[in-house]
């Protein structure tokens, strides 16, 4: 699993740095910028919405723990762990959206 991480982040990556662009850096024919940033709206409402549960469970987790992660000095950490898991997921989601509604990336 260890071996696992490190090659699945070199082959998302991309895909969620283009996930996280805006209107300009999709591409679809016969659609005008503003189309494209309509889209992208609707996508990144869309993932927002998809991703609130596990925010709010990551949160939960955060109130829990909080306290001994504190203690061992691991709060700060669990808590970018848990932000960086919450932005991966909604950028593979709008990347996945915008896709889905004929967009490319340019």
């Amino acid at each position: 699993m260890k071996r696992v991480a490190p090659i699945a982040v070199l082959f998302l990556a991309p895909l969620l740095i283009l996930a996280c662009a805006g209107p300009g850096q999709w591409n679809k024919e016969g659609a005008t910028p503003a189309m494209a940033a309509a889209d992208l709206a609707d996508c990144n409402s869309f993932a927002q919405s998809a991703s609130q549960t596990d925010v709010n469970i990551n949160q939960d987790i955060l109130v829990a723990r909080g306290k001994d992660w504190q203690d061992t000095g691991a709060l700060a950490t669990m808590r970018d762990n848990y932000k960086a898991q919450s932005q991966d997921r909604s950028s593979s989601i709008v990347f996945r959206c915008m896709v889905g509604k004929g967009y490319a990336p340019k």
